[in-house]
């Protein structure tokens, strides 16, 4: 359901009034749909519980999830004993099967870390004992030869490096929608477009929770997943302090045509500051060069916007891994915000002076990888410490079906006899990255009910291409409006106020 004001979003599918969700209180409320609070949604639906998955924006992995790296990290290099490397480590090797299940295109395409310079080359030894302390033990020691071996185009006058073989890329933006649509699929209850901006009585054993359009929801477990919109929901229950703010990271999009200039990931040797700026091939085909490590104030208006600057920042450093960048066409550029905690990463506190109510915050670049073990510890600690009582569901479904994989990764036309059985899979409305009509129309039937442009470009890369939308964009608008029924200057990019034409 979508708390959606106007005529933008059919009425079937508005959340009008707040008896529609039933008049017992939930067991949880899960604030914030990206990939860790959709995850933990998906863990929950194993139980015989009422679950609620609220988020503020019109889609789910709508703010930081969307903005990431796309890496599924081994944990290499994290800290050692942390929950964090904990957390990665057990969950990158979870990842292999949950992404056959969940439909969620994945790539164990490995990665070299990269020592260009005497110093850099005197840090691997440290590198890779850190690695052997995170349980990561196939991290290897590699010579100037067989760097160049993995990855001929690097620099020649390279010193060394470091095989990681088990790091691995993957679809950002299906994980969140994966997640959500098996929590759904197993009772879960999904509300996007509805902010939180109080919550009356957190002590109670039933809380209550009022949305920014002044309706009601109630339940017994409040867990805050709400990532950047963490510490203003922690005012709104009067939770303890800590302080975040958006850490940005900027990126830059190369032409498919760059991808055969590397075989996996190539990282730098990170600083006590920063990881530095890693050349990534996508999931998707491009090259990605990034991030930037930019702190900026919390309820900065620019934090997701990409700079001059910035951007010159991410080619230098990406071109001391691959020279050749700097010859290679750039069709994009984006910027993650990342929530940064001073008080550390990973910051969970359970009963956050009020019983029942759960704080997460402070997940930064690894929360996409750590996001299915993340869950399953909030879980335990859920009835540890706030007495949530679990009971197993034997008919939960954990996956999705074969033909939920994106189109993007399975193409629909290349298939005859199905275009001929439905001519809309023939159909070309995106040349750049050849998405059909069908695809689209499926993406809006797809469990999620997805009703914005930004929220089909998730689900079928349409508007992704070298012209980021310039030819398809008004097509696609025009079968939302047709096949939705909603006026076509009411279609939007992202919900209320990004509609397509201003009056």
């Amino acid at each position: 359901m979508y708390d959606w004001p106007g005529v933008g979003c059919e009425s079937s599918l508005k959340f009008l009034d707040s008896d529609e969700l039933g008049p017992q209180p939930f067991d949880v409320i899960v604030v914030g749909a990206g990939a860790v609070g959709c995850a933990l949604a998906y863990r929950l639906s194993r139980f015989r519980l009422r679950a609620l998955l609220i988020d503020q924006n019109f889609d789910v992995g709508e703010g930081t999830s969307k903005g990431n790296s796309a890496i599924i990290h081994t944990g290499f290099d994290a800290t050692p004993g942390s929950l964090e490397s904990k957390l990665v480590t057990h969950a990158c090797r979870q990842w292999p099967i949950l992404a056959q299940k969940l439909r969620i295109p994945y790539d164990p395409c490995g990665a070299v870390l990269l020592a260009i310079d005497e110093e850099q080359e005197a840090q691997l030894p440290n590198i890779l004992k850190k690695a052997r302390a995170n349980g990561v033990d196939d991290v290897k020691l590699l010579g100037r030869s067989e760097v160049l071996e993995l990855e001929p185009n690097v620099p020649s006058y390279v010193r060394g490096g470091l095989a990681v073989p088990r790091e691995a890329i993957a679809d950002p933006f299906t994980a969140p929608i994966a997640f959500a649509e098996v929590a759904l699929a197993n009772g879960a209850d999904v509300l996007l477009g509805a902010g939180i901006v109080t919550v009356e009585d957190p002590g109670a054993e039933v809380k209550t929770l009022v949305t920014s359009s002044g309706k009601r929801v109630t339940t017994r477990v409040l867990v805050n997943t709400a990532g950047l919109g963490s510490r203003a929901l922690a005012d709104a229950y009067a939770g303890q302090p800590f302080d975040i703010n958006p850490r940005r990271g900027q990126f830059l999009i190369f032409d498919k045509v760059s991808r055969p200039s590397v075989r996996g990931i190539l990282l730098p040797v990170p600083t006590p500051q920063t990881k530095g700026v890693l050349v990534i091939p996508s999931i998707f085909g491009n090259l990605i060069a990034g991030p930037t490590a930019e702190d900026l104030p919390l309820g900065s208006p620019d934090a997701t916007w990409t700079t001059k600057e910035g951007l010159k920042a991410v080619l230098e450093g990406a071109a001391r891994l691959l020279p050749d960048l700097k010859r290679q066409p750039v069709i994009g550029t984006y910027a993650g915000a990342r929530c940064n905690c001073s008080q550390g990463s990973y910051l969970i506190r359970y009963n956050d002076r009020h019983p029942g109510i759960l704080t997460v915050t402070g997940i930064r670049s690894t929360g996409l990888t750590s996001s299915p073990a993340l869950a399953d510890y909030l879980i335990q600690g859920l009835t540890d410490n706030c007495g949530l009582k679990l009971e197993e569901r034997a008919d939960a479904l954990d996956g999705r079906p074969e033909h939920d994989l994106p189109g993007w990764w399975r193409r629909p036309f290349e298939n005859t006899e199905l275009v001929k059985r439905r001519p809309d899979y023939g159909r070309l409305i995106c040349t750049c990255e050849n998405v059909s009509r069908g695809e689209i129309i499926d993406a809006l039937e797809s469990p999620l009910k997805p009703r914005t442009l930004d929220a089909v470009k998730r689900r079928t890369r349409t508007q992704m291409g070298r012209c980021q939308g310039l030819g398809c964009l008004v097509p696609i608008a025009q079968i939302i409006s047709s096949h939705c029924g909603i006026p076509l200057p009411s279609v939007t990019k992202k919900g209320p106020g990004s509609e397509l034409l201003s009056s």
